[in-house]
């Protein structure tokens, strides 16, 4: 599938969901509302605190816009595709992704599209944009480009975890709890990982490698004169298109090897 009958696709399920944009636009408030519930505790805990290991309250609102806006992008392409995978190849559903003269795997993420995730974007872009103006990072053309690097890569492994797990499902069928696993472990992002222990820190950086969505593209924003920080915010860049390529050759793997509902 092409970039154009791609954005074809996309296109349509605009027009159908604005088919109901009094339901669209309460979910989208809804949600709205619900994240800005959490930047109030984060803002309310800075109250007591200060600052966290050294972040103030502007560099944490900056980490977690970037952690929602990444996955808002991320996850509108993956999220109802992986999380309904495992139930679309139960009821023999899947099958019609193969007997189409596209790639299964664009194919069905394309026809699964999730415009909700707009209002993941809106909140997270006025929040990041309001921390940068309070953030004093010496911007420079280097570190504009940086930012919307940054903001790629990290989509991309956002959703890389999403198929992954989803990728799961052509082998274990029922992986719903994996997803509810994974967002466990991405709350340790909402704040600096160097909050916690060194083996966390390890497993968050090169195991599991969330802190290079937000925490290590900050590191380099904030202060690239730091080595450690400006060799680990080149990696962020790297690790993102790479986890989602080699996570789109597992879901393919999984896909090729699928016989149909019963095997």
């Amino acid at each position: 599938m092409n970039i154009r009958l791609f954005s074809y696709f996309i296109k349509l399920i605009i027009k159908s969901r604005m088919e109901y944009r009094g339901a669209f636009m309460i979910g989208a408030v809804g949600q709205i509302l619900g994240y800005a519930a959490n930047y109030l505790v984060i803002w309310l805990l800075l109250q007591n605190f200060d600052t966290i290991n050294g972040w103030n309250w502007t560099e944490i609102a900056f980490l977690y816009s970037l952690n929602i806006l990444t996955y808002a992008i991320g996850a509108s392409f993956t999220y109802s595709p992986m999380v309904g995978l495992d139930q679309t190849i139960i009821n023999g559903d899947f099958d019609k992704y193969l007997t189409k003269p596209l790639s299964p795997f664009t194919y069905y993420l394309a026809s699964l599209f999730n415009i909700g995730y707009i209002a993941h974007i809106v909140i997270s872009v006025f929040v990041l944009l309001w921390s940068i103006s309070q953030v004093d990072m010496g911007w420079t053309a280097v570190k504009i480009i940086y930012l919307f690097l940054a903001v790629i890569s990290g989509s991309f492994l956002q959703a890389a975890a999403l198929v992954v797990i989803g990728s799961l499902s052509f082998t274990f069928l029922r992986v719903q709890y994996l997803f509810s696993i994974l967002f466990k472990i991405k709350e340790f992002i909402a704040y600096p990982i160097s909050i916690y222990g060194t083996l966390l820190q390890l497993i968050l950086t090169w195991i599991i490698p969330l802190a290079m969505i937000n925490y290590y593209p900050s590191l380099y924003l904030f202060d690239e004169s730091i080595l450690t920080n400006k060799l680990l915010g080149i990696v962020a860049l790297v690790i993102g298109p790479l986890a989602f390529y080699l996570s789109y050759k597992l879901w393919m793997r999984g896909a090729n090897k699928y016989q149909g509902a019963g095997g």
